[in-house]
């Protein structure tokens, strides 16, 4: 058996790019000799090495704190580093059991949305619903994804925009009047109750109906959910939201599209 491997061999051995090592050099991680002709040189040391620096990476350690283990290697330092390693482990794992719940979360909702009666109006009971917002004077259809995206982006640490959370937009209650449907106040985010906010949505009775498809046909929608509301003997008491239940983040096709509308109504 050799005493001194070139740095292609290492490289082989391991899997990496050359220029990988030599990075490791750079920080100090690794002290390869040099042969005669000023090639690196790596001893059985070196692989030993980088057995211990393949393991420290896979646990997303910086290069500057593998150093200083190498740098003080002894069984105690061997016995602290691996309290941390089971403690970053323990984070791992409650990220995946996050992420675990919110994969089912969306499945059930598209589960759910896919199966709803579209374009029949009904009356429901809602709490009061905490949402983060972005508003505008007057935001068109075709930009509320991007807002949506310019949202999640301020409240990154705990909204995805392909996540658990329900997303919707506000229609614009001024635009409305004049018979207008595609202008919207503002979009948002609907937060956990114990989330951040920056308003709630009234607590109250609302109206709403499903409908399948492409966001065009909006104008008819509503004039569904607005002659359902007369019918009831009843009153829109502030401008319609509209959710996105089932979207293009879900599927290309826009016939899978599910929206829910809902309007705060009165007596």
């Amino acid at each position: 058996m050799k005493d001194l491997y070139k740095i292609h061999e290492i490289a082989r051995l391991f899997h990496l790019h050359p220029d990988t090592l030599r990075y490791y050099e750079e920080k100090g991680l690794l002290h390869p000799l040099r042969g005669e002709s000023g090639y690196r040189m790596y001893t059985i040391q070196d692989v030993c090495t980088l057995n211990v620096i393949r393991a420290l990476r896979e646990l997303d350690l910086p290069t500057e704190d593998i150093r200083a283990y190498l740098e003080r290697r002894s069984v105690a330092e061997t016995l602290d580093l691996l309290n941390r390693e089971e403690a970053l482990l323990e984070e791992k794992l409650a990220s995946l059991r996050a992420a675990r719940k919110e994969a089912r979360q969306r499945r059930a909702r598209l589960e759910q949305y896919r199966a709803v009666e579209a374009d029949k109006v009904r009356l429901t009971q809602e709490p009061a619903r905490p949402y983060v917002f972005l508003r505008e004077n007057v935001i068109l259809e075709k930009e509320i994804d991007f807002l949506l995206k310019k949202l999640e982006g301020r409240h990154q640490d705990y909204i995805k925009v392909i996540g658990a959370q329900t997303m919707g937009a506000i229609l614009d209650g001024e635009s409305l009047k004049r018979g207008v449907c595609s202008h919207f106040s503002c979009v948002f985010f609907l937060t956990p109750p114990a989330g951040p906010r920056d308003a709630l949505l009234p607590a109250g009775r609302y109206a709403g109906l499903y409908y399948r498809g492409a966001y065009d046909r909006l104008d008819q929608h509503l004039e569904t959910l607005f002659r359902g509301v007369r019918a009831l003997g009843l009153t829109p008491a502030a401008p319609p939201l509209e959710l996105y239940r089932v979207d293009v983040h879900d599927t290309r096709h826009e016939e899978e599209f599910v929206t829910e509308l809902q309007v705060l109504v009165e007596t």
